[in-house]
């Protein structure tokens, strides 16, 4: 059973989104490159990073554990904060139906869930200081399709995604691709792809009521992820990750930044 690995960060997820780092298939014992189907997941990463905060005055969010779950059945699977369920799967093509949090949250809040599984005061911009209403931006879920595909070495994503927690009623469109660089007793594993975010979503995170009213928004970004296994319980691992934010987001006032770098590295103890 194929699915991408963990995106809760992701994407770094940022978007993500998520942000393909390989695929796990099916086996009859637990691996780095496998999970049993039936059985759950449990793992840690320990050790040091961050990820920067294009919003105004918002600090940047240290990244030292973060934690991962995951559970595989033979159609409903979890992973951290992703649900999904499989509709048909075959050697190169697996298509899902998905539940996955909204990502842009992740700066406004550094309690977010997904800044654990990777209070907000806006400030103005330089210059004369303003002030800016500030409403809540709650935990939002998407809800769509999914494939997922395999080219030779090469691993696709497409989904297409509709929120459904009744708070903005926006969509996302996500497409990435991973690819081995290295592959020998460690794996070197380029990802890259991008985010398509409806005028609504940009609204619901970035607008600023009566000042700035966003459209549309394409956010690509870029991934290089290293892991070496030093035993069946630990391995190394690092990351480095970069989103572009499209000119609509990036023009909001409450925004400073035109990007987001997440990098880190430390080793995953595997629990579970």
């Amino acid at each position: 059973m194929q699915h991408a690995l963990p995106r809760a960060l992701v994407l770094l997820v940022a978007g993500l989104f998520c942000q393909i780092t390989a695929a796990q298939t099916r086996c009859s014992a637990s691996s780095a490159e496998c999970v049993v189907v039936g059985e759950w997941g449990i793992s840690v990463s320990l050790g040091a990073g961050g990820r920067s905060n294009p919003l105004e005055a918002n600090p940047d969010i240290p990244l030292l554990a973060i934690p991962q779950i995951s559970y595989y059945g033979k159609r409903f699977f979890l992973e951290s904060l992703e649900l999904g369920f499989t509709l048909h799967e075959s050697d190169s093509n697996t298509f899902n139906l998905i539940a996955t949090p909204g990502y842009d949250r992740v700066f406004f809040y550094r309690n977010d869930l997904q800044n654990i599984f990777v209070s907000s005061a806006l400030g103005g911009q330089s210059g004369p200081p303003e002030e800016f209403p500030v409403r809540e931006r709650h935990i939002t879920y998407l809800l769509g399709p999914e494939w997922i595909f395999n080219y030779g070495r090469l691993i696709g994503q497409l989904d297409a995604l509709y929120e459904v927690t009744g708070e903005h009623g926006g969509y996302e469109l996500r497409a990435a691709f991973a690819v081995p660089i290295v592959q020998s007793k460690g794996s070197l594993v380029l990802s890259s792809g991008m985010t398509w975010k409806s005028s609504e979503l940009v609204r619901y995170y970035y607008g600023v009521e009566g000042l700035y009213e966003p459209g549309s928004a394409i956010n690509p970004f870029v991934k290089l992820g290293y892991s070496l296994p030093l035993s069946d319980r630990w391995r190394l691992s690092a990351f480095a990750h970069y989103e572009y934010l499209g000119n609509a987001v990036a023009n909001s006032p409450i925004v400073s930044e035109h990007g987001s770098a997440t990098v880190f590295a430390g080793v995953v103890v595997k629990i579970l």
